[in-house]
């Protein structure tokens, strides 16, 4: 028994070993295409060759491309001769990868804007004028399709850490960071974006049947906040920034499950959205308000979908008061109580329905015009 435990005891530090050398290994990438670097403190900008390796140095993420360029996206940061510096990885692949990711997964995101105005100077926009497609967390559905903010806070409390009641006051949902940029999720061949604080620079990724495998390692600048995106996910405390795992993507249509070194972890379940529903979601955020109407719902393989919108109403709104048949319709009406029929037995509805919705004061009976509401 004591040589079995011996066994379990080399074998589990065999991994963790693993891991830690894992990521420590250098990130190599080669641009794609020509692009360009920038050094943040001097504001110097290089030019990039396509086919040039740079090597990382296990920070990538999302941030302003350049000192006072209010323009932001995913980035890989490295160093050369001594000085670091930050390019758009969206430019690069790994120098070793297998494969790449494909349009099922791929979205190509514009530029993100600094934001300058009102309570929304604390973040940056979403250009979302330009973008017709975006992966966001499942449960953005569950909120879009209740039409009410608060459903949010309900699933994700914690971004009510985002309210801020010096200096400047706002409420979570006036600030940029609690819109969809919270739970956007971004697939490059270099850099995955999951949510605002979750990044990964990728190794190696590997096309399979059920979609992708990535092999990776969290960024070793990561934050760790209650208003991250799945934050009930055993991952936020089983991993550290710097630690090398893979990511299994398993793609079904619109759907989209992570898990995490096998099948044990589920990081999340993500959704393809629409550019109706990215609209509709950032009024209801801001407004509390939303249209359904022209909304597309994500949909699997297979054409079904865990979502459904809320049925249209099925009462009509009544034509305009016709005064001039007003008074026959009152006759018509006091004739038919007359007959036996008195308002004492029957229910207030079906008069205002009997009577067309024309009530008016006769006979000391106070009748009302009644405008249906749809």
């Amino acid at each position: 028994m004591k040589a079995n435990n011996r066994i379990t005891t080399l074998f589990s530090l065999g991994i963790l070993i693993s891991g830690i050398l894992s990521a420590q290994e250098s990130l190599t990438y080669v641009a794609e295409r020509a692009t360009t670097a920038h050094n943040w403190g001097s504001r110097e900008t290089i030019e990039i060759h396509a086919g040039v390796h740079i090597t990382a140095n296990g920070i990538v993420g999302h941030f302003q491309t350049f000192r006072d360029s209010g323009e932001y996206h995913l980035l890989i940061f490295y160093d050369e001769s001594n000085i670091e510096y930050r390019t758009l990885a969206r430019d690069f692949r790994p120098i070793n990868t297998e494969d790449t990711f494909g349009n099922d997964i791929f979205i190509d995101y514009p530029m993100d804007h600094e934001a300058t105005t009102g309570n929304q100077s604390f973040g940056h926009f979403i250009g979302i004028g330009d973008v017709n497609e975006m992966w966001v967390p499942a449960y953005y559905c569950d909120v879009l399709m209740e039409e009410n903010r608060n459903k949010l806070i309900e699933i994700h409390p914690g971004l009510k850490s985002l309210n801020n009641d010096t200096f400047q006051p706002f409420y979570w949902y006036e600030t940029t960071q609690a819109d969809i940029q919270n739970g956007r999720t971004m697939f490059y061949n270099a850099v995955i974006k999951l949510g605002r604080e979750t990044h990964f620079a990728v190794k190696n990724i590997i096309k399979t049947g059920y979609g992708y495998r990535v092999d990776c390692i969290e960024s070793t600048l990561e934050g760790r906040h209650s208003y991250s995106s799945f934050t009930e996910s055993q991952f936020w405390s089983r991993y550290k920034p710097g630690d090398a795992m893979t990511l299994y993507l398993y793609l079904d249509g619109d759907y989209l499950d992570i898990y995490v070194d096998g099948r044990d972890i589920l990081l999340g379940r993500f959704v393809k959205v629409r550019r109706e529903f990215i609209r509709q979601y950032q009024s209801l955020i801001k407004t509390n308000t939303c249209d359904l109407s022209r909304v597309q719902l994500p949909r699997r393989a297979d054409g079904s979908t865990d979502y459904s919108l809320p049925a249209p109403s099925t009462i009509e709104e009544a034509p305009p008061l016709n005064t001039d048949n007003a008074a026959a319709e009152i006759s018509q009406t006091d004739e038919f109580i007359q007959s036996g029929k008195s308002s004492q037995s029957l229910p207030l509805w079906v008069l205002i329905a009997i009577i067309g919705g024309v009530v008016v004061l006769a006979g000391g009976v106070v009748l009302f015009i009644v405008k249906w509401i749809r």
